[in-house]
């Protein structure tokens, strides 16, 4: 099962690193970040390990690694990851702007 990334996730991807990078270092960030990538690949092989988050968009899942949430859509062909935010973040918002279509 492949894995895609959408733009979106990426820039969020980019965000926690630019930001973890800011606030403790470099090696910090990139640590941080490949064990988000290991996340990932876990859902390949367990896809429907998340919890559904139908209410915000058809398909859709999440998986935590603290304290973000990995938010994704699994077919039989891939896994989409749509978005990675933040805990603390106001979903039901991020999902009203149209944040998890894929």
């Amino acid at each position: 099962m492949s894995l895609r990334l959408t733009e979106t996730a990426e820039d969020d991807l980019s965000e926690i690193w630019a930001y973890l990078a800011s606030e403790a270092s470099e090696a910090v960030a990139t640590r941080f970040v490949k064990s988000i990538e290991k996340t990932f690949a876990t859902l390949q092989h367990a896809p429907a390990i998340g919890t559904r988050r139908e209410r915000f968009s058809p398909g859709l899942r999440v998986i935590f690694q603290s304290p973000y949430a990995i938010y994704y859509l699994p077919s039989e062909q891939d896994i989409l990851i749509v978005r990675v935010l933040h805990g603390a973040r106001d979903v039901a918002a991020v999902a009203d702007l149209g944040g998890f279509e894929g």
